[in-house]
């Protein structure tokens, strides 16, 4: 089911609806919004972290250096990460 309804924004500044339900929810959820004439922009699965990590400056530095690189790998699709 629903796990977190939101405002946010589009890639214009416009505002768009945010959705977030489980994994196993995701195909039922696409279903019933299309069901009530509610054509999502975008559908995805995004991995949040259930618990985050708190790194010194420092080690912060070196690792968002690493994940601009991986994201800058044309054979990367999207990177997910657990800092706070």
């Amino acid at each position: 089911g629903l796990e977190e309804l939101g405002e946010g924004t589009g890639e214009q500044g416009e505002p768009v609806l945010v959705i977030r339900c489980g994994f196993s929810d995701f195909g039922n959820m696409q279903k019933a919004l299309e069901e009530k004439g509610l054509n999502p922009i975008t559908a995805e699965l995004e991995w949040i972290p259930a618990a985050t990590t708190h790194l010194s400056e420092e080690q912060a530095q070196e690792v968002l250096k690493l994940i601009d690189r991986l994201e800058q790998d044309e054979d990367v699709q999207k990177v997910f990460h657990n800092l706070a």
